[in-house]
């Protein structure tokens, strides 16, 4: 199978798989909404932070490693897998003996249980993680979405069916714990891979100085992404903190959801195209405009229908979100486009490029945090998020195009049109629900219908005036057709 071939098959079932799994948790995410208040989602969000800090230093890069190495690769994916068992192991210690203290930390005291009970996905999901990344490795996504989406389907039937029984913030645990248990127990049905008692001490040495520089960039871009939490926690609540994870999920769509999808496809692709610049370059810029292809028009909406989301679709207890959702689908937006560079410096050989950023835009937020806060609240979080992105974009764009030798001047050509088919679609759909409103329409079935006429428009408008588009199209049901 050619390289593109394996790109396109990816991206049909990374893309089935994320479009009907990742539209299944967002849909489970609002009725959880519906019937949770903002504190419980807040004391999960404090769980979250203080696990993922600690699973950052589960693998030390060595699946990026892993991906990139092209010889010996059985010995070094058993060498990973203990690796990465061993280091989890120490890490649910950590965090059990800790939790009292992350408590402490957020006046929380109902978080310790919470905390530790919720740990135990890391130890579950370290036996499965080297298998997850020799699929990704050989490009087999049929065989890497349908256990993650199974996993996904029955975490959040658990977790729905539990919030209806009352278990209020345990249903939400009990879900995460299934959704990891799932994953973990279905990969070993899809994919023939076992581990050997094998350990290279020299494999170990090798992946390890590869990793060190993906692991310490996304150590770093971890606490980019969540020492805001830390501070919205600490300083404005357990509420606050829920509000504002809420607005965080729905504005960041694009950047969760379709970059990861297109960023879980392209890395290995990218990997093979060493030394080919002109192809990588080729394949770069394609992705990014079908990234924004799709993002620009979510962060459009976002924008523009906020308000009227939170009200008719959830509960007047998430109002405080309206604004800083909108804020942040312009960081959803950057994130969602310039996130592709980092596989650029990956492939490229310059993963400690990552870094460099990573540490800019750490020391950048830490330092502006507590007066945007002071300033603001939520609101001055979300400017300084969305500020902070603009100019990393900027400094990405440029290394990246150091790497690619390509210019500036193509990303504001290929992304202004989208912009205006976007907010054309958008705006004509905001009127389409104002006349619904104004004749008695039922408040939700105005947002449907202004969300039908937002795809209709935008879509007429890109398949009239970009033929790549209708190419692209083309082949998608050709490949179905198959």
């Amino acid at each position: 199978m050619t390289l593109r071939r394996k790109v396109s098959t990816g991206l049909y079932w990374e893309g089935g798989a994320a479009l009907i799994g990742q539209g299944l948790s967002f849909v489970v995410s609002l009725l959880l909404a519906r019937l949770l208040a903002p504190e419980y989602f807040g004391l999960i969000s404090i769980a979250t932070l203080a696990i993922s800090s600690l699973v950052f230093f589960q693998e030390l890069g060595f699946s990026a490693a892993l991906v990139y190495r092209q010889d010996d690769v059985e010995a070094a994916a058993n060498t990973a897998h203990w690796t990465i068992i061993a280091s989890s192991v120490v890490l649910y210690i950590i965090g059990f003996i800790l939790a009292p203290l992350v408590a402490r930390f957020f006046r929380s005291p109902e978080v310790t249980p919470i905390l530790r009970v919720l740990a135990l996905t890391i130890v579950i999901s370290s036996l499965s993680r080297v298998s997850y990344t020799l699929l990704f490795k050989d490009m087999a996504f049929k065989k890497k979405v349908l256990p993650e989406l199974l996993a996904s389907l029955a975490g959040s039937v658990t977790a729905l069916l539990l919030a209806l029984a009352g278990w209020k913030v345990w249903a939400l645990v009990s879900g995460e714990l299934v959704n990891a248990s799932f994953a973990t127990l279905l990969v070993y049905l899809f994919y023939p891979w076992r581990p050997k008692v094998q350990f290279v001490r020299s494999l170990f040495r090798e992946m390890f100085g590869y990793g060190k520089h993906i692991a310490a960039s996304q150590i770093l871009i971890f606490g980019i992404t969540n020492v805001d939490d830390m501070f919205v926690g600490r300083m404005l609540g357990q509420a606050a903190l829920g509000q504002y994870g809420l607005a965080y999920k729905i504005s960041n769509l694009p950047a969760t959801n379709i970059t990861r999808l297109v960023t879980r496809v392209t890395f290995p692709a990218f990997t093979l195209l060493q030394g080919d610049i002109a192809r990588m370059r080729g394949a770069f810029f394609r992705v990014v405009r079908y990234v924004s292809l799709l993002s620009i028009p979510v962060a459009v909406v976002t924008v523009i229908f906020a308000h009227d989301f939170v009200y008719f679709v959830l509960n007047p207890s998430w109002a405080p979100a309206i604004l800083p959702m909108q804020i942040l689908a312009i960081y959803g937006l950057i994130r969602s486009i310039s996130s592709n560079m980092g596989t650029i410096f990956q492939a490229g050989g310059k993963p400690q490029w990552l870094t460099s950023i990573a540490a800019w835009r750490f020391v950048t937020m830490t330092a502006l945090l507590y007066p945007s806060i002071k300033w603001a609240g939520l609101v001055g979080v979300c400017v300084l998020s969305a500020a902070v992105a603009i100019v990393d974009f900027f400094i990405a764009a440029y290394l990246a195009d150091k790497i690619l030798k390509a210019r500036m001047v193509t990303y504001a050509q290929m992304l202004t049109p989208i912009f205006i088919y976007a907010i054309l679609a958008g705006a004509t759909g905001y009127l389409i629900q104002q006349w619904l409103l104004s004749i008695g329409l039922w408040d939700i079935a105005t947002l449907v219908a202004a969300g039908l006429v937002v795809v209709l428009v935008y879509g007429a408008l890109t398949w009239w005036r970009d033929q790549e588009v209708r190419q692209g199209v083309r082949q998608v049901l050709a490949q179905i057709n198959r």
